[in-house]
């Protein structure tokens, strides 16, 4: 399963972010976004009726389905009995990553400098994450993709539909969207719209 979630995301690398005030909204958004054709999706495990939001989306074929900002294992076990196939950390934390291998769960963790980026992987991480990315663009990606050209980076934080590109071409595996989907109007045509345009740069 694992396996198959992995190339899922690189083959899709699209990530809407969904976190909004409440769980009926965050539904909207998510429904948006499929609709739009964005085929992964991270629920934010902090916002309002994550977990119910975890298991519906989880019953949906055709998408991937993951949980953001888990800040520890128990966090981790919730949300994967929730239906998670990823789990995305803002931190390195050995003990989720343990917990993801041992139950073949795909696993993102945040790092930011190459040593931290090649320790999580020496651990299990699959994929390391940038944040925010905007804060350093896609020369910074670049920069470490040429030492370290097997590394896995998602970034996120500041994505929009004109520089996403720009960070696949620096080397980014996946990008996590949120405000940018949001921007503009919260409704559901207008985030569908937004998502039809982002879900072009899947690869």
């Amino acid at each position: 399963m694992e396996k198959t979630a992995i190339e899922f995301m690189k083959k899709n690398r699209v990530v809407a972010v969904i976190r909004a005030a409440s769980y009926e909204k965050s539904l909207e958004f998510a429904r948006a976004c499929v609709d739009g054709g964005i085929r992964i999706i991270e629920v934010i495990s902090i916002s309002p009726g994550s977990e119910r939001l975890l298991r519906e989306l989880a019953s949906r074929d055709g998408i991937c389905v993951g949980a953001g900002t888990v800040l520890d294992r128990s966090s981790a076990e919730r949300m994967y009995d929730r239906g998670a196939r990823f789990i995305v950390s803002p931190h390195t934390d050995p003990a989720i990553i343990e917990y993801c291998r041992k139950n073949d769960i795909t696993v993102i963790s945040g790092a930011f400098t190459s040593s931290e980026m090649v320790n999580a992987r020496n651990i299990g991480a699959d994929f390391v994450k940038i944040f925010p990315a905007s804060s350093f663009g896609p020369g910074y990606v670049k920069a470490i993709k040429e030492p370290l050209g097997f590394m896995d980076i998602m970034v996120t934080g500041g994505i929009t539909a004109d520089n996403i590109q720009n960070y696949f071409l620096a080397g980014a595996a996946l990008a996590g969207v949120s405000t940018a989907l949001l921007s503009g109007g919260d409704d559901y045509q207008s985030i569908k719209q937004r998502a039809e345009e982002f879900s072009r740069f899947s690869a």
